[in-house]
């Protein structure tokens, strides 16, 4: 690949810079025949530094070269830099005008300027009219016209079609959002009311904005509810064709539709939301709070962006992030726990009495998935006591479990929903009342150790209760300490407590416990609350409990053999309960 230095590209256009100048001169020679008649042998160059001008405000083009040449004819050298041509220095300065336009402008401008001229005093200079002007750049653009064709490859290519003003002067907007109804909670009964809007006024642009701008809003699937609108009035300042110019373009997933003419003028454009996916069947669906992404919808409003006179408006790009307005509710009700006894456990499940019952909308939504995993929470808490058990019995002799346990035992409901909070923000909006036992516990393990001939009676037992009741309400990411979503969460640590006994039996040794650290006795821990769902989409229930190594220090105390010292485990780590739902 050829590749050219600053320096070089800059002596190449400054060439072909100078061979438009010979073509440039001669085709002005024959429309301006009075100025060379007065430069004479300077014509050439006061062509080229015409040329050169045009060329620092980035005219390219031959034929606007051509014409930027003629207005030198007129006002005559560097003419913009003089007093008085403010108008030209403005439209040149200007840097969102494209070199075409500006060119465009200057004639325009001047053509008014030649109309407001007064007529010559008597014995004065002669001053050129609008017709010797409109004259004069018939013969330029007919000139270049003849160059272009001799110098064209495909002689029927067609010349480039003069501008014509095609812009737009105003362009006012307005979101009209969709009704929602939201869940509240009032005198102790949750019922559905109108969200707040924002209420923005409309917005109106005399030009297109310098930054993209986007625009936020929760709306229903097509068929699914009123939907967000974006409101539009395209007031065209000029159109070259009404058939074609002002034109809308909205681009979403649904497909494109353009509007054009007259049919841009007023439009309502429907921001429909996506449509719900279908739930997968094990694990229902999404969960609490879940954030879906947003459909994307693009407006675009275009015209030929040329006036005669002003910077052109420009293009408009909105873009539209469309969020399902849906507001859905869960409420639940858990069950106490009976009483738990081992080694003769009651056969069958658990019983306890639980609801999980979900809405969207005001209308109940089948989650079978989310009501079978409550409904065998009491299974798996009772099967982790069985595996606690059985490390136990592991341990000593006749051993014995009895419990009275209350894991997430209690009721909760919580809403969540989309709601506009800006104009080009929307937030997950989240509002519930928690009133659960996270943890209590009164659990009792018992039996009896037997080292070296000698027994003794332990019991291993701990006691606590942790509770779980805050009032919830979020929107995004802010809340009040302890009333996000992220406080629905408690950790709970119940100690073991130790009570050996030393039993009478065949021999005269004694087996009693050695005080300890109440470290080395362990503890049942765990955690519950909500946390992330493994796939993402939103948050679930989760209730987890782990056994805490514990460990006894015993001394075997014999009247003739003296005292041995040992150290026993009773228990060793494990998990017990890892339960999810939603």
């Amino acid at each position: 690949m050829l590749r050219l230095s600053h320096e070089q590209l800059d002596t190449l256009q400054q060439l072909l810079l100078r061979r438009h100048a010979a073509a440039v001169a001669a085709v002005l020679a024959e429309a301006w025949p009075a100025v060379v008649e007065r430069l004479q042998e300077r014509w050439p160059a006061f062509v080229e530094a015409a040329l050169q001008q045009a060329h620092r405000h980035e005219v390219a083009a031959v034929a606007d070269l051509a014409r930027f040449a003629s207005l030198w004819c007129i006002w005559g050298a560097s003419f913009a830099d003089k007093p008085g041509f403010e108008w030209a220095r403005e439209i040149l300065g200007d840097p969102r005008r494209p070199p075409g336009l500006k060119v465009h402008q200057l004639l325009h401008r001047t053509r008014e300027e030649l109309a407001r001229q007064a007529a010559p005093a008597p014995g004065g200079a002669p001053r050129v009219s609008v017709a010797q002007f409109d004259a004069a750049l018939a013969a330029v653009e007919s000139g270049m016209a003849t160059q272009a064709a001799a110098k064209a490859v495909f002689l029927d290519e067609p010349a480039a079609p003069p501008i014509v003003a095609c812009d737009v002067a105003t362009l006012d907007l307005m979101v009209a959002e969709a009704e929602i109804l939201e869940y509240r909670l009032a005198g102790g009964v949750w019922q559905r009311v109108p969200a707040p809007k924002l209420g923005l006024p409309a917005l109106q642009w005399t030009r297109a904005p310098d930054e993209p701008v986007v625009f936020a809003v929760p709306s229903h699937p097509l068929r699914g509810g009123t939907a967000a609108r974006l409101n539009l009035r395209v007031t065209p300042q000029a159109v070259c064709d009404p058939r074609v110019h002002p034109e809308v373009l909205h681009v979403s997933p649904q497909g494109r539709l353009a509007w054009k003419g007259r049919d841009a003028a007023r439009l309502s454009l429907a921001l429909y939301a996506a449509p719900p996916e279908p739930t997968d069947p094990k694990l229902g669906p999404d969960g609490i709070a879940a954030r879906s992404a947003p459909e994307q919808h693009q407006v675009q409003v275009a015209s030929c962006g040329l006036r005669n006179a002003g910077a052109p408006f420009g293009a408009v790009s909105i873009g539209l992030r469309v969020v399902p307005a849906q507001q859905c509710k869960v409420e639940l009700r858990h069950g106490a726990f009976p009483t738990l006894s081992w080694p003769n456990p009651p056969s069958g499940e658990a019983p306890g009495a639980t609801a999980c019952q979900l809405e969207a909308d005001g209308r109940p939504v089948d989650a079978p998935a989310w009501q079978r995993a409550w409904a065998q929470l009491p299974g798996q808490f009772r099967a982790g006591l069985e595996k606690l058990f059985n490390a136990w019995a592991r341990q000593v002799e006749q051993p014995r479990l009895e419990v009275e346990a209350s894991p997430l035992v209690g009721q909760a409901a919580l809403t969540w929903g989309w709601r506009r909070s800006a104009a080009d923000a929307v937030a997950m909006r989240t509002e519930g009342r928690v009133d659960l036992l996270a943890c209590a516990l009164d659990l009792r393990l018992a039996g009896e150790l037997v080292q070296e001939g000698a027994r003794a009676r332990i019991v291993l037992a701990c006691k606590g209760r942790s509770e779980l009741r805050l009032d919830v309400a979020q929107l995004g990411d802010e809340a009040e300490e302890g009333h996000g979503l992220a406080a629905v969460k408690r950790a709970w640590r119940f100690p073991f407590t130790l009570d050996v006994e030393p039993l009478a039996g065949g021999g005269i040794a004694m087996l009693q416990a050695v005080p300890q650290p109440d470290a080395l006795l362990g503890a049942l821990a765990g955690e519950c609350g909500l946390r992330p769902r493994p796939d993402g989409k939103g948050l679930q229930w989760h209730f987890g409990m782990t056994v805490e190594p514990a460990q006894v220090a015993l001394a075997c105390v014999d009247p003739l053999l003296g005292t041995n010292r040992t150290q026993r485990t009773l228990l060793g780590a494990m998990p017990l309960v890892d339960w999810s739902a939603g």
